[in-house]
């Protein structure tokens, strides 16, 4: 999981006599200072919460004691002037137990084993200005969001979950629905079964509807179907900017189909092929505009939506293929297991 940390008017902000702040977008705040001396905080985050205008705010995601992570910064620094991030752990007297501070795009910390909260600081080098995008935090791993994943464009991973034994010729693709702060793949809401999985998500502010890097994904999506000799491709949405992908890339590759959430109104024309729907979701606006200006983010989309999804069956030869598999080695017959509708909801 990765935590995307955006810098907001609800984030507390320091050095501001002689500054210019501009709120272009929620990733990219303009900050211009010409008389600041280096090394002042312009603006902290706390994991902890704090009252700020009579409302409780908590800026960032409470860390795993003794795991390591990753924090990341995305900021367009000038000539003379640039910002770096410091990492600050306190104890529950307030007293500091760790302090990280480098001027890096990527640092890694150790989260202390008795921390109550963490502060991160926005620190200032130089004068003139800079553009600040974000700063995201994972846990450490051999990929990005998941050991063996991909980043298979900015912003864009890929994890293929490939089981033991394949017995469908069906690959199915399933995009995260994007929320405020959090990028994960679904794999917690799928079981693993005897169907490759290959699971999308993004980290651009709403998914970028999963256009912002379409080559990409597309040969992503082919190099998966290659992989697992695949001969079918399912897209799979479950709200609203992740139906209108399953909608779109069916429509690109010849011969998928795509499974959606019921009521997701995206006006599609005769010749999207939808074989079947999930549950209800109410579609909260219409992505297909002119540069997708549109802003749709779903704080907690219904994950359980997922759960009903039926597993692909089996044609009459791979059954009877796996039939005969399954009396040459009873203790590991599958086709109950494996084959039966609507048994895998968590």
């Amino acid at each position: 999981m990765q935590y995307q940390i955006y810098w907001t008017p609800q984030t507390q902000l320091f050095e501001l006599q002689g500054a210019t702040v501009d709120f272009r977008a929620l990733d990219a705040v303009y900050y211009e200072h010409y008389f600041l001396p280096s090394g002042r905080v312009i603006a902290t985050w706390h994991s902890n919460h704090h009252f700020q205008h009579e409302k409780k705010v908590s800026d960032l995601p409470q860390l795993l004691r003794g795991v390591t992570y990753t924090i990341e910064r995305s900021i367009d620094n000038s000539e003379r002037m640039f910002a770096y991030l410091v990492v600050t752990f306190y104890d529950d007297q307030y007293q500091k137990l760790a302090t990280t501070s480098q001027n890096a795009d990527k640092i890694t910390i150790t989260v202390p084993e008795h921390y109550a909260f963490y502060t991160i600081d926005l620190v200032s080098a130089g004068n003139g200005h800079f553009v600040f995008h974000n700063f995201v935090i994972r846990q450490q791993t051999a990929g990005v969001l998941r050991d063996n994943d991909l980043t298979i464009a900015p912003n864009l991973y890929a994890y293929l979950q490939v089981p033991e034994k394949i017995t469908t010729k069906t690959l199915r693709v399933i995009f995260s629905e994007p929320e405020k702060m959090i990028t994960d793949y679904m794999t917690d809401w799928i079981n693993e079964t005897q169907q490759a999985v290959q699971y999308i998500a993004s980290s651009d502010v709403d998914a970028g509807f999963y256009r912002s890097h379409e080559p990409a994904l597309i040969a992503a999506v082919k190099n998966a179907r290659k992989q697992v000799h695949a001969n079918k491709v399912e897209f799979v949405g479950y709200g609203p900017i992740s139906s209108y992908a399953a909608l779109y890339y069916q429509q690109q590759i010849k011969g998928s189909a795509a499974i959606i959430s019921e009521d997701v109104e995206l006006s599609p024309r005769p010749d999207l092929k939808i074989v079947r729907t999930v549950d209800n979701v109410q579609y909260l606006g219409n992505p297909i505009v002119a540069n997708y200006q549109v802003d749709i983010i779903v704080p907690h989309p219904k994950y359980e939506r997922l759960g009903m999804l039926n597993y692909d069956t089996p044609t009459p030869k791979e059954l009877r293929r796996q039939q005969a598999y399954d009396a040459a080695h009873p203790k590991k017959s599958t086709i109950s297991q494996f084959f039966t509708k609507n048994k895998n909801t968590r």
